[in-house]
């Protein structure tokens, strides 16, 4: 692919959505009109039956056309939107920007995720499986997980895997009438990263930021760890370390270890968190991040920007297998 074809893709999206954002103002517009005509229709009709039922039993006031005026201009608000956005759903706009993302995806990504990563595989449509975090018994996925841009392949003979993921929990609250309100609240969205060792940890482990949330060290997940201290009391200010076996946390978090874990600590922040289990360590960026999206398709892309942009979302995998020492 060339990057012609990626810029091609962009113009024909950025045209077609022009289009569909006409139409929808288009609609959007008559629509409006149509309602507040039949709204003042109806008034003219029914006039008298109004002025005798309302204005003989009460004063005038100002409120009695104020408030009906307000409530029509809301509801044609309302179905005019609605209408606008079902006249244009399902437009060949989406079909377009579709084929940019690929195109997109297709030359920046894949083509520089082989230049630094061997025995690759990527495919942005698909993510990372939910059981992959589950099976962990520490990770808590939610009550709605979605994941794409999945990666696997190898830094330095070190196997990983790397997907974005958003997990969402179903939260219900009763209003003060006692009707129960239902919504989903974003507990996590950002990378999980996936490496594998050909040893196995025997038992299992969390290491989180102080600030990373209590979802994703105990409560609902990793029952029967304990909280344990390291040598180091700078490194026990800034995170939480739970574990089956102090023994073997003291064994894995060694002060070569704590003091890279600290050093990464000070650029995330309050975003990270590692968990081991079985022979895989397993890394959480809570970011708020999408990775490897295509940029606003209304300005042509600029390629170098662009480049450098996906090298710096790439060199997280590479930064925590050189600064963790991983392939050693």
């Amino acid at each position: 692919m060339q990057f012609q074809e990626v810029e091609n893709a962009r113009k024909q999206y950025y045209a077609e959505a022009q289009l569909v954002s006409k139409k929808r103002k288009k609609v959007t517009l008559i629509t409006f009109l149509i309602v507040l005509a039949a709204a003042a229709l109806f008034c003219a009709l029914n006039y008298g039956n109004i002025s005798n039922t309302v204005f003989r039993q009460v004063s005038y006031s100002p409120f009695f056309i104020i408030i009906p005026a307000f409530f029509f201009l809301t509801f044609g608000a309302i179905i005019s939107a609605v209408a606008g956005r079902i006249a244009t759903s399902g437009s060949e706009a989406t079909k377009k920007y579709i084929a940019y993302k690929h195109a997109y995806k297709g030359y920046f990504i894949a083509r520089q995720l082989a230049a630094i990563f061997t025995d690759l595989e990527y495919d942005h449509r698909f993510g990372l499986n939910k059981n992959v975090l589950s099976n962990t018994k520490l990770i808590y996925t939610g009550d709605r997980y979605s994941s794409n841009d999945f990666v696997r392949g190898k830094y330095k003979q070190v196997g990983f895997m790397q997907a974005d993921v958003k997990i969402e929990e179903k939260v219900e609250e009763k209003d003060k009438n006692g009707h129960t309100n239902t919504y989903f609240e974003t507990i996590f969205k950002g990378r999980y990263l996936v490496f594998e060792f050909p040893k196995k940890f025997e038992f299992k482990m969390v290491v989180s930021h102080q600030g990373y949330g209590q979802w994703y060290t105990n409560p609902k997940t990793g029952r029967g760890l304990n909280r344990i201290e390291t040598e180091s009391p700078e490194f026990n200010k800034k995170f939480l370390v739970y574990a089956e076996d102090g023994f073997e946390a003291f064994y894995i978090l060694d002060p070569a270890f704590l003091d890279n874990l600290e050093k990464l600590g000070q650029k995330y922040g309050d975003q990270l968190a590692l968990y081991f289990s079985d022979n895989q360590m397993i890394i959480g960026l809570n970011d708020g991040g999408d990775a490897f999206e295509p940029p606003d398709a209304s300005q042509p892309i600029n390629e170098q920007t662009e480049n450098a942009k996906v090298t710096g979302e790439m060199k997280l995998i590479t930064e925590l297998v050189d600064s963790l020492k991983l392939d050693r």
